[in-house]
């Protein structure tokens, strides 16, 4: 059975409302209402996304290892950005009972 979280992540990849990877993320000025990056992102783009979540002024949420890239079906990608504000707030609220998801809080998780 499919968690909410992959759930939503497939209604945010067909309506278009996913910006893949760190520098699509840093380019974005507006309209980022969530960050989710893989727990295995390496230090200095953590810090670029650290950075953008102060930009954007939305939540930063990891991912367990592999986890973000299986839910899209993209094994590559570590760092997605959702830009529709209510797929957002459903997963910010269905990550409170995922443990594979934590919000970022600065440093090492």
């Amino acid at each position: 059975m499919k968690s909410k979280i992959e759930t939503y992540l497939g209604f945010c990849v067909r309506a278009g409302k996913l910006a893949y990877g760190v520098d699509e993320i840093e380019k974005k000025r507006k309209g980022v209402f969530l960050i989710v990056f893989d727990e295995t992102l390496g230090a200095n783009s953590q810090k670029v996304l650290a950075q953008a979540r102060q930009n954007l002024s939305c939540p930063l949420m990891v991912a367990d290892e592999g986890v973000l890239g299986a839910y899209l079906y993209k094994p590559a990608v570590k760092a997605v950005a959702i830009t529709d504000h209510h797929l957002a707030s459903a997963i910010i609220t269905a990550a409170q009972s995922e443990p594979q998801f934590k919000f970022y809080s600065g440093g090492t998780n």
